[in-house]
């Protein structure tokens, strides 16, 4: 997180925490994201696309698509609104679980 600067209270501007956990909830390896991710990948496999095959249609990387699955980047809004579309699952499915657990 180098350059990004926080303001204070008294208007100077000073470095973020470097202590700050890598599993913060606006991390990539969030359990938020982990789950979104898990969610993706058993929809996939449950309509039998390979990830190559669905890397294609989303139109991205398909090493990408494994990230996203693995929870390491986080899936954009509009990438998730068009993996929902192609995959014939409302965007609210891979949120389902999320009440179930402390850390989300």
């Amino acid at each position: 997180m180098t350059g990004l600067m926080m303001p204070t209270s008294d208007g100077l501007a000073e470095a973020p925490d470097s202590s700050l956990s890598k599993t913060a909830p606006w991390s990539a390896s969030s359990p938020s994201n982990i789950r979104i991710g898990n969610r993706l990948r058993v929809i996939r496999e449950s309509h039998g696309i390979s990830e190559k095959e669905f890397s294609e249609q989303l139109a991205i990387d398909f090493r990408d698509l494994n990230s996203y699955e693995s929870g390491e980047r986080r899936v954009s809004a509009s990438l998730l609104l068009r993996i929902a579309k192609l995959l014939n699952v409302r965007p609210d499915y891979f949120f389902q679980d999320f009440a179930k657990g402390p850390n989300f």
